[in-house]
């Protein structure tokens, strides 16, 4: 089941894409956000699996941000308000686009997003996301871990995303009592 975000400012294409999106029984929910700044935080908080951005909703830099956001594996497809040549990428579509040829754009979209669900479930933690949860689990915040490990505090979220996800542990307490389970830490490591 795949959680839908539109970042659309336009209330009739945003409820067009809504009313199409949810015809598909893969879609556990979708939610529409029609202002710029608002589109990271509900990135984050929503984590969503297939994201629809018109091209002239956001700028660039704004732009960036919400692919180093969004999901690692999740499917962003890009809403054009102009027309596409017959052979655009699947991850793009046009608001002129018929019916039938968006319903197969999101069709295949969604498939992807299954695929990889799929593969993700039988996923073990990479070395990186190990190395990461034994800093959770340390106690250090993504700040302190990204110094720590030269990498973007963005890209500690994500693989504490990627962590929750695969495990489904959502606390650092919970974190930590598999840490120390899986030897990842040891009890002597806590202070």
């Amino acid at each position: 089941m795949a959680r839908v975000l539109i970042a659309e400012q336009s209330h009739i294409i945003g409820l067009g894409l809504y009313n199409l999106v949810k015809s598909f029984q893969e879609v556990e929910s979708i939610k529409i956000v029609a202002h710029g700044e608002d589109c990271c935080k509900i990135i984050e908080q929503y984590e969503p699996e297939l994201l629809f951005v018109n091209t002239t909703f956001l700028k660039p830099e704004m732009m960036q941000k919400v692919m180093d956001l969004k999901k690692s594996d999740a499917i962003l497809l890009h809403v054009f308000n102009t027309s596409l040549p017959l052979d655009a990428p699947l991850t793009q579509i046009s608001i002129l686009d018929s019916k039938q040829n968006l319903h197969q754009k999101i069709e295949e979209a969604l498939n992807k997003v299954k695929e990889s669900t799929d593969e993700m479930d039988t996923e073990e933690l990479s070395p990186r996301e190990k190395a990461i949860l034994k800093e959770v689990a340390l106690g250090l915040t993504n700040k302190e871990i990204a110094e720590k490990t030269y990498i973007s505090t963005h890209t500690v979220i994500s693989h504490r995303k990627n962590i929750t996800r695969k495990l489904g542990i959502k606390t650092v307490s919970g974190l930590t009592v598999y840490a120390i389970l899986n030897n990842i830490i040891q009890m002597d490591d806590i202070s």
